[in-house]
């Protein structure tokens, strides 16, 4: 299952006011510009940071020891 970024929003109809779907918020979707503020947030938790921390990795932004490359 891949790595979420933040929680699930349902989306509903206007109209009906019915569930309509479901927006998620995967890490390999977000945007590199909005992963590095998350990370450098002082009120983003530990494990989300260690998320954060791999794709950025996984995309070469940071090296393995966590400097920008």
């Amino acid at each position: 299952m891949p790595v979420k970024f933040k929680e699930s929003e349902t989306i509903y109809n206007k109209t009906t006011r019915k569930p309509d779907g479901q927006k998620h918020y995967y890490m390999k979707n977000a945007k590199t510009k909005d992963l590095l503020s998350a990370l450098e947030n002082s009120n983003t938790r530990g494990p989300l940071k260690q998320k954060i921390s791999n794709e950025l990795v996984a995309r070469k932004v940071l090296s393995g020891d966590g400097q920008r490359l």
